[in-house]
């Protein structure tokens, strides 16, 4: 876990997301790219890759939806 919660970002500007693989995360040139981000989970060791991007996608879509 690193970086900021992903609520916490600003995902209303254009971004790319790389979601890394749930054992080993991403590789150390793709953390060099850019913002590190993570989900706050409560009792949860990690996500599904698949349910990590819906999530990251709502988030950035809910930003996105406000007037």
């Amino acid at each position: 876990r690193g970086g900021m919660a992903a609520h916490q970002a600003d995902l209303a500007r254009p971004c790319a997301f790389v979601i890394g693989g749930e054992g080993h995360g991403v590789s150390q040139e793709m953390r060099g790219a850019g913002a590190d981000l993570h989900i706050p989970t409560a009792g949860v060791e990690s996500l599904n890759a698949g349910l990590a991007a819906g999530i990251l996608l709502y988030e950035a879509w809910r930003q996105r939806a406000r007037p």
